[in-house]
C-alpha cells in the first residue's frame, strides 16, 4: 500500500496525506449523493404525477435550488472564516434530516392538501444542505489542488457526484418501477446519508488554509463578485445547469412514462451515456492539466451536449430506435464529459485561495440559479410543447453557453493563476 500511495501521490502531484483525506471526502460525497437522490427519485414520482400539473411540479422542485442560492454565499464565507469541516458536517446532517422527513411528507400522517407545502419545507432543508456541501467540499478539494492536478481532482469530484446521482436516482427509479414502496426507498436513503455523516466526522480532516476571521461576509462576497473572470462565467454556467435541472426534474416525462421499453434496452441506453461520460471526465481532466488549457475542453463538451440534445429529440426520447444508435450516443457522451472538469478547474484557477470557500459559494449561486430556471421554464414549455420542449431548451441553453465560452480568458494566461498557486501545496516530482 505504501508503494501504491507514493505512486498515486506522484501521478497526481499530491502532498503527503492528501490522498487519504481526499479519498474519505470523495467516498462520503458519493454515499451522500446516492442516498439523497434516491429520495429525489421518490419525490419526483409522487409529487404532481398528473401532466396538467407539470408547471407546479417544476415550481416545487425549484424550492431546493432557491434555498441553495439564498444561503450559499453566507455558508461559503463561513468556510473561509471558520473552517471547511464544520460546514461540511452541517451539510451532511441537514441532508440526512431532510431525507428522513420525506417519509411522513408522502404518507397518511400528512393530508394530501398539505403535502406540497410540507415537501417545500423539506426541499428548503435539502437546498441548505446542498449549499453547505458544495461550498465546503469544493473549497477542500481546491485546498489540495495545484495547477498540475486541479482538473483531475475536480474530475474526481464530478465523477463521485455524478456517480452518486446515477446510482441513487437510478436505484430509486428502478426500485419504484419494481414495486418497492416509497417509504422503504426513503428509509434506505436516510440511513445512507447518516453513514456519510459518520465518515465525514471521523475520517475527513480539516484542510490547510488561511482563515479570514476579520473579513465580513459581504466583504468576502464583494471581493469575489468584483472578479471579472467570475462575472464572465455567468452565461457559461447558468444555461448548462438550467438544462441539467430540467432533465433532473422531468426524467419521468422523458423516459419514465414509457413502460414499453424493455429493461435491457433501457440499460443499454443508460450505459452508452454514463460509461463514456465518466471515462471522459477522468481522462480529459488529465489532458486539461497537462495542456494547461480549459476553454477548448469546455467548447468540445458543449458541442457534444448539443449533439446529444438533437439525437434525443430526433429519436423521440428513449425509444427502440435510440438503442440502435448507441455507438453515436457513446461518442457524443464521451465528448460531453470534457466540459465539467475543465469548467470547475477554470474556477479554481482564477480564485484566490484566501476566498476559495466564498468563490465556490458564488459558483453554487450560479448553479442554483440554473436549477431554478430549468425546472420552471421547462415545466411551462413542456406543458405547452410536449417532447419538443427538450430540444428547444437544450439547443437554446447550449447556444448561450457556447457564446459565453468565447468571451472568457484562458486561466493559464492570467496573473491570478500564478498568484493562486504561489501558496499552493508542493508538487511531488
Amino acid at each position: 500500500m505504501g508503494f501504491l500511495t507514493r505512486f498515486v501521490n506522484k501521478t497526481f502531484h499530491l502532498a503527503p496525506g492528501d490522498l487519504e483525506n481526499l479519498s474519505s471526502l470523495y467516498f462520503a460525497t458519493f454515499v451522500m449523493r446516492a442516498a439523497a437522490f434516491a429520495g429525489i427519485a421518490v419525490m419526483q414520482h409522487v409529487m404532481f404525477p398528473d401532466a396538467k400539473d407539470l408547471f407546479w411540479k417544476g415550481l416545487l422542485f425549484a424550492v431546493y435550488p432557491l434555498a441553495e442560492v439564498a444561503s450559499v454565499g453566507y455558508l461559503g464565507a463561513l468556510c473561509d472564516r471558520m473552517g471547511r469541516k464544520r460546514i461540511l458536517v452541517l451539510a451532511h446532517l441537514l441532508t440526512a434530516a431532510a431525507v428522513f422527513l420525506f417519509i411522513p411528507s408522502i404518507g397518511p400522517p400528512t393530508p394530501d392538501a398539505f403535502r406540497p407545502y410540507f415537501a417545500a419545507v423539506i426541499f428548503t432543508m435539502f437546498g441548505l444542505g446542498a449549499a453547505a456541501k458544495v461550498a465546503s467540499t469544493l473549497a477542500m478539494v481546491n485546498d489540495h489542488a495545484n495547477v498540475r492536478n486541479r482538473a483531475q481532482l475536480m474530475a474526481f469530484f464530478d465523477l463521485v457526484t455524478f456517480g452518486g446521482l446515477v446510482a441513487g436516482f437510478g436505484a430509486g427509479f428502478l426500485a419504484l418501477r419494481a414495486g418497492v414502496s416509497e417509504a422503504i426507498v426513503l428509509g434506505v436513503g436516510g440511513f445512507g446519508v447518516t453513514a456519510s455523516v459518520i465518515i465525514v466526522q471521523f475520517l475527513v480532516r480539516e484542510t490547510e488554509f488561511t482563515p479570514e476571521p476579520e473579513r465580513r461576509t459581504l466583504e468576502l462576497l464583494g471581493t469575489v463578485l468584483r472578479n471579472r473572470d467570475i462575472q464572465r462565467l455567468l452565461p457559461v454556467y447558468v444555461p448548462v445547469v438550467a438544462l441539467y435541472g430540467y432533465v433532473l426534474s422531468f426524467t419521468d416525462n422523458l423516459i419514465g412514462s414509457n413502460k414499453s421499453i424493455p429493461l435491457p434496452d433501457l440499460l443499454i441506453i443508460v450505459g452508452s451515456l454514463g460509461i463514456p461520460l465518466g471515462l471522459s471526465m477522468a481522462i480529459s481532466g488529465r489532458w486539461s492539466d497537462r495542456a494547461r488549457l480549459r476553454r477548448p475542453f469546455m467548447a468540445l463538451g458543449l458541442a457534444c451536449f448539443g449533439g446529444l440534445a438533437i439525437l434525443f429529440a430526433s429519436e423521440s426520447g428513449f425509444g427502440a430506435r435510440l438503442v440502435s444508435v448507441w455507438p453515436l450516443t457513446a461518442l457524443l457522451a464521451a465528448g460531453a464529459g470534457t466540459f465539467p472538469p475543465a469548467a470547475l478547474a477554470y474556477l479554481g484557477d482564477i480564485v484566490e485561495r484566501s476566498v476559495s470557500g466564498t468563490s465556490f459559494g458564488v459558483y453554487s449561486i450560479i448553479f442554483g440559479s440554473g436549477l431554478i430556471i430549468g425546472p420552471i421554464l421547462g415545466g411551462a414549455l413542456t406543458q405547452r410543447l410536449g417532447p419538443l420542449a427538450f430540444a428547444v431548451l437544450a439547443l437554446s441553453f447550449i447556444g448561450v453557453s457556447a457564446v459565453g465560452v468565447a468571451f472568457i480568458r484562458e486561466p493559464a494566461k492570467t496573473a491570478s493563476t500564478a498568484a493562486a498557486e504561489a501558496s499552493g501545496p508542493p508538487d511531488n516530482d
